[in-house]
């Protein structure tokens, strides 16, 4: 059974590849032999779209005549994708998120399957203790998401935190903090360009003590994966969702107690071979359903 993908970062020539890419897809190479990019004129048993949806002048996705699944990652309709031609072209749809499947669930009466965004474990560093009270917090992201960082920015001057931020640009988040934006930005401020090599990122974020990563509040946020929290308590730091989180992570016997609440559960919950074994089992219904492709 030859299994192939079709990527948003392939398919718009992104390099180095787009997060959802990394995670959704590239990372379940290393586990899964049957799986592999597609290539131009490859003709796979099954073939994934992720976040690659037909347009009026591409058609692949709707004629492509193997068993074809598209897996998404965001409320791309927003951004004005033909999510309802796709779903009906496609034999089930795939997503990271409970509230973007009950959007799909409402378009097909094909399946709809959530696979959590996870990560492959041999990637994270051995975890750390937390002995002190915190000094320095992280932020990590793509630079156009910074703003759910705005409404913190007071609280970890007036703390006296220091900040981390991994991005693929450099935000300046400082600048929000009007007559005291000079002393931050020289004094308690680093910025790190996000590498490809995920073990370096990974040693990066946890640096910090904790990490600060508010809940976003535009639409589409509601159908976001909450992959970067993850990715944190995989790196072993706790994560501060509003103002009674960061002031109570200050403290370490509360990141202590964060982290043995929380950490070899998530590494149970999000080790990226489980993904694998459920697009498998996903795949293999789907075989049997349509026997003649």
């Amino acid at each position: 059974m030859k299994v192939q993908a079709l990527t948003f970062s392939a398919f718009h020539g992104k390099n180095p590849p787009a997060g959802s890419t990394v995670i959704r897809v590239n990372q379940l190479y290393k586990y899964w032999s049957e799986f592999s990019p597609y290539r131009y004129g490859d003709r796979p048993d099954v073939l994934i779209f992720q976040k690659v949806y037909p347009s009026a002048d591409y058609d692949f996705p709707k004629t492509y005549p193997g068993i074809k699944i598209l897996d998404c990652t965001d409320s791309d309709w927003l951004e004005g994708m033909n999510i309802k031609e796709s779903v009906d072209a496609m034999h089930a749809v795939t997503c990271p998120t409970e509230a973007l499947a009950q959007f799909f669930r409402q378009l097909t009466d094909n399946p709809v399957v959530v696979i959590p965004d996870r990560y492959d474990l041999e990637d994270f560093p051995p975890p750390k203790e937390h002995t002190e009270s915190a000094k320095t917090v992280v932020w990590f992201g793509y630079r156009h998401n910074i703003e759910t960082l705005k409404p913190a920015m007071d609280l970890i001057n007036k703390c006296g935190l220091n900040l981390i931020v991994i991005a693929d640009d450099d935000p300046m988040p400082w600048q929000w903090l009007g007559a005291d934006m000079q002393e931050f930005r020289y004094g308690r401020y680093k910025f790190i360009k996000y590498g490809t090599d995920p073990r370096q990122v990974h040693k990066d974020i946890q640096q910090a003590d904790f990490a600060v990563l508010p809940k976003g509040t535009r639409p589409q946020d509601v159908f976001k994966s909450d992959n970067k929290a993850t990715r944190a308590i995989l790196c072993s730091i706790p994560v501060a969702y509003n103002s009674d989180d960061v002031r109570a992570l200050i403290s370490p016997e509360n990141r202590s107690k964060f982290m043995a609440e929380r950490y070899e559960q998530t590494r149970k919950d999000f080790d990226c071979k489980e993904s694998v074994r459920q697009y498998q089992e996903l795949i293999a219904k789907l075989v049997a359903k349509n026997p003649s492709l």
